[in-house]
């Protein structure tokens, strides 16, 4: 498989993107990385506080 559908595949799994709102190459960017950038800063608060003890991922958050 090639790396931009492994990418894809783990955007699918692990963020919430329901549906891209502009349907341009800098809109569908853009979601993508403010996505992909709330999904990091959970898992920082997350280790930060201690919380990785808990048996959920980040996506049932």
């Amino acid at each position: 498989m090639g790396s931009i559908t492994l990418f894809f595949k783990w955007i699918k799994q692990h963020l919430r993107i329901k549906a891209f709102y502009g349907t341009s190459e800098n809109a569908v960017k853009s979601q993508i990385w403010i996505a992909i950038s709330a999904y990091v800063l959970v898992a920082i608060v997350r280790r930060g506080l201690g919380l990785e003890v808990i048996q959920r991922t980040l996506y049932q958050v």
